[in-house]
């Protein structure tokens, strides 16, 4: 495997922390091999009780009154597997395959988000032929469920203002201010209903694409969890319907894929008017890499249910939300500044919890989404819980970072780069809270269908990119 790359040491790292473990929360493995390299190779370390790690690489020879630069992402991964999959995110390896180019997972998430800059670090680190001014590469854990590792770290240790952060995703495309964000539980309790008489049934929507709740929010694809919700809204108005459980989803940050809602109506009840309307009004807003939705709806056995009342309530709360962008920055073709998804959704007879992420450049706009999710729960006679808020990354215009990258860059390809913002949420927004001086860059490989069993690198991409951190690294003076 990578037969034909030109820096095999960052492709032998990323190989190496695939075999480990190391979805959010599950970071003590990597962790650990973080330290056992640092001592292996009498570097500075320090291990926090949020596993995060700090490593330190004194400066090359000649290089001693050169700025300090910092080198940060993280080492969790958004963990999701294919329907069929058998994958146990806590002990097993992630299965890379290379074909053509590309690099993907058997079946999972591949975890290019971020160990593709857990290696490249690495592999910075353990170089002793390179020129480097003093180097500081910090590892963040639980940065897929709220930035947690960074929000818990002593910035009292870091030395540098410059700042190359590598949790980017596109080449040529250097990111140099995101939006910030805030969780959401929802929780609406049921009452049960009486009996168990009437025709049961199963929903199952399924075949959609999913995707990165702030990266592919703008490409309108559509949550599962949302068409199951307007198929059910579409059938009440046939019949009183009356919920058993419904499931869809698995991360707050990823768009969900799937989802299943298991149901009673009364006898009798004609759905398939309902469903095919339904059908009609969801495959209304698909594009094209969503064509695969698939809708079932097939009879099943008697279970416990809530009653209609507590059941039209749920319906409703999804009845009023519709998630994906809500504001643009300008314009319409404009980049995304505020939005929200329905990220999973847990519901039995008893009650159902809602979990959502929303996202924005401005805080007022965060705060507009808490009160709007607010009031939705509270209409539906439910409530809402706010979470992991994290602050957005301000723009700053031609920084001696970004001047540097766009040098380094135009040397290296012959084109001039992007300078942009995105939608995605970036721990460099928590830096420049704790340290406003800093210097701050984002730069990534090709990395398409992040937060997916989709997930692929560009292999190339990635070779290019650790060129152009070295020569970034030996520009800075």
């Amino acid at each position: 495997m990578f037969d034909n790359v030109k820096h095999r040491d960052v492709f032998h790292f990323f190989e190496e922390i695939s075999a480990i473990p190391r979805g959010s929360g599950n970071e003590a493995g990597i962790a650990s091999y973080l330290e056992s390299f640092a001592k292996e190779r009498s570097l500075s370390c320090v291990r926090d009780a949020a596993n995060n790690v700090f490593i330190t690489k004194e400066a090359s020879a000649g290089r001693e009154n050169d700025p300090p630069v910092m080198l940060q992402e993280h080492v969790d991964m958004v963990c999701e597997a294919a329907p069929g999959t058998e994958h146990d995110f806590l002990r097993d390896p992630i299965k890379l395959i290379e074909k053509d180019g590309i690099l993907s997972a058997d079946g999972t998430t591949l975890g290019a988000d971020d160990g593709v800059a857990v290696a490249i670090m690495l592999a910075l680190l353990d170089d002793n032929a390179l020129s480097l001014p003093l180097i500081e590469c910090l590892f963040t854990t639980s940065e897929e469920v709220g930035l947690d590792g960074m929000k818990a770290f002593d910035f009292s240790l870091v030395r540098s203002r410059l700042l190359i952060n590598l949790d980017s995703a596109d080449e040529g495309v250097a990111t140099v201010s995101c939006a910030g964000g805030v969780r959401t539980d929802v929780m609406i309790g049921f009452e049960p209903g009486e009996g168990n008489d009437g025709e049961f049934y199963t929903l199952e929507v399924s075949g959609l694409a999913g995707g990165h709740s702030g990266e592919d929010i703008a490409l309108r694809r559509v949550s599962a969890v949302s068409a199951a919700a307007e198929v059910l809204r579409f059938i009440a108005a046939v019949s009183p319907v009356r919920l058993s459980s419904m499931t869809g989803g698995g991360k707050d940050n990823a768009i969900p894929r799937d989802c299943r809602a298991v149901f009673c109506v009364k006898k009798g009840a004609d759905l398939s008017s309902a469903l095919a309307k339904a059908e009609r009004v969801v495959r209304g807003h698909l594009t094209d890499v969503d064509k695969r939705l698939e809708i079932k709806l097939v009879p099943a056995d008697p279970v416990p249910v809530a009653n209609a009342e507590s059941t039209g309530r749920l319906i409703d709360f999804f009845s009023v939300l519709r998630p994906g962008p809500v504001e643009w920055t300008g314009n319409r073709e404009g980049m995304v500044e505020t939005s929200y998804n329905v990220g999973v959704v847990n519901a039995d007879c008893q009650g159902a919890k809602i979990t959502l992420s929303s996202r924005s450049s401005e805080s007022a706009a965060l705060d507009d989404m808490e009160l709007r999710l607010s009031a939705a729960a509270r209409l539906a006679g439910g409530t809402a819980r706010h979470r992991n808020r994290y602050p957005g990354w301000a723009y700053r215009e031609g920084t001696k970072l970004q001047r540097i990258y766009s040098d380094v860059f135009e040397k290296q390809y012959g084109r001039k780069p992007v300078i942009t913002g995105i939608h995605a949420g970036l721990e460099c927004g928590i830096v420049s809270d704790a340290i406003p001086e800093m210097d701050i860059i984002s730069l990534g490989p090709v990395i398409r269908d992040l937060h997916s069993p989709s997930e692929t690198l560009e292999i190339p991409t990635l070779d290019r990119l650790y060129g152009v951190v070295c020569g970034m690294l030996e520009e800075i003076r």
